[in-house]
């Protein structure tokens, strides 16, 4: 970055957030220090491969720790189920039809998404900040972070550098990143760091059979194990879809990563794909061990979760980008050593959204996010409380490669969907009753005796779309 650039962005990082829709400091007056706050975000993490989600397959001890010492969110989502989008939805806490921020159409954070970033926000009001990984947001990042340890693009688990047998996998060399980052953090002031693993994102072109390849420490985990078949992988459901879904990158991606549930390739992907999240679990047994060694455990709220779900062979699909549950359902936990015993291990029910992260980031540190903040702090909801005005819907949007990607926008209540495809001709629609049918197997859009109800989710997503511009 240029000199001259640097300077416009330390004057934005000072001036831009005090002027009208400031950040407010409510720290005044404050006795109990403010916590730690510790983001660790993995790369195509499905809500539903762990052990604490009832999976009996999967070797997630570390992580079913967490989640029982903590709060699990069973409603959390993406508002983009794609890896940069959903990256800018975290450090804006807008969505991207705000932002502009569209994997295809992205550069970089300008320098006013920077500086209203919650790591910037953190910094100016005394945090140490930090964040080791995948960053995946482009090049700019000066002002944000004290300790910057982030690398541009996808990464490599192995690379000519660390080769395999160095034994140096990229999931094991982030863990060691993160626990010398908590352990050289400062002590004098509070910090905030983000881990951000790669893994259990798949490695495009590594190997044609092995598109997860493994740490040494779990390569031979599940070896002898059966993958369930998936939600709706029958043939005849793939079949029923229409055609330009057939042909999307969802399905190309499917055909050379996992193939029909019953064949070699989707078991072996499959094994390989848990591997990688037991691989982040480990990562993450180091990381508290960190926290319990520099004796910052009780002050450290820490948060686990994902830029968005992902297809393993739902509906005949690989990848993510569409609008069904299991590609934008996200894993959340809190542990907020704040909590009482009593409220530790339980489960909130709540709709929150990957934009809701910043304004509880900064709820936690005695701040209040600035006027154009889209999301809302859940940190009421962690402790307990039920606020009367908490959402009951949110609106979908993906809008990136739409020469692959069918561009497709949406809402989901607490009982329906509804998606539409922009592209589409004619109009290609969705109603799904997500009581009756959690799997979204049996479309309602075609239906007379839906008629009014698809009307009503049409309204809303017409209402919805025009507030989140």
């Amino acid at each position: 970055m240029t000199l001259s650039r640097y300077l416009v962005f330390c004057i934005v990082l000072t001036f831009l957030v005090p002027a009208k829709g400031k950040t407010q400091d409510n720290t005044a007056g404050q006795t109990e220090p403010r916590p730690n706050i510790l983001l660790i975000f993995a790369d195509d993490l499905d809500h539903e491969p762990l052990g604490f989600m009832g999976n009996s397959i999967i070797q997630t001890p570390n992580i079913d720790q967490l989640a029982a010492d903590g709060i699990v969110f069973r409603n959390a989502f993406a508002t983009t189920a794609t890896c940069v989008t959903s990256r800018g939805n975290l450090m804006t806490g807008r969505y991207a039809a705000s932002t502009g921020i569209y994997f295809d159409q992205f550069d970089a954070l300008t320098e006013e998404q920077a500086a209203m970033s919650f790591p910037a926000q953190l910094r100016q009001s005394g945090y140490h900040t930090g964040y080791v990984g995948k960053w995946h947001l482009g090049p700019f990042r000066e002002g944000m972070f004290d300790d910057d340890q982030t690398y541009e693009g996808q990464g490599q688990f192995w690379s000519e550098e660390y080769p395999p047998e160095r034994g140096s996998h990229l999931t094991d060399r982030l863990g060691n990143q993160a626990v010398d980052m908590i352990q050289e953090a400062p002590t004098g002031k509070p910090f905030a760091i983000t881990v951000g693993f790669k893994a259990p994102h798949v490695q495009d072109g590594f190997h044609p059979v092995e598109p997860y390849p493994p740490s040494p420490a779990t390569a031979v985990l599940y070896e002898r194990d059966e993958i369930p078949v998936p939600p709706l992988s029958d043939p005849t459901f793939f079949d029923s879809q229409p055609e330009f879904l057939q042909e999307s990158l969802n399905r190309v991606r499917w055909e050379y990563r996992l193939g029909p549930p019953e064949s070699l390739n989707f078991q072996r992907s499959i094994r390989r794909y848990y591997r990688m999240v037991t691989g982040v679990d480990q990562q993450v047994g180091k990381i508290m061990q960190a926290l319990r060694e520099t004796n910052r455990l009780e002050n450290t709220i820490v948060v686990l979760t994902s830029d968005h779900g992902l297809y393993l062979g739902d509906r005949g699909f690989a990848g993510k980008w569409l609008g069904h549950d299991t590609s934008i359902r996200i894993p959340l936990i809190v542990r907020d050593p704040r909590l009482r015993e009593v409220k530790t291990g339980t489960d909130r029910e709540q709709m929150v959204l990957m934009i809701d992260l910043l304004p509880t980031f900064l709820d936690w540190a005695g701040l209040t996010a600035q006027e154009g903040v889209q999301g809302s702090s859940f940190a009421p909801i962690v402790d307990g409380r039920n606020p009367s005005d908490w959402r009951s819907e949110f609106f979908y949007e993906h809008h990136s490669f739409a020469d692959r990607i069918p561009r497709s926008e949406g809402v989901r209540t607490e009982r329906y969907k509804y998606l539409r495809y922009l592209d589409s001709e004619p109009m290609y629609e969705e109603l799904y009753d997500l009581k009756e049918d959690p799997e979204e197997s049996e479309n309602l859009a075609g239906e007379p005796e839906h008629a009014q109800l698809l009307q009503q989710m049409r309204d809303r997503w017409k209402a919805l779309r025009k507030e989140v511009r």
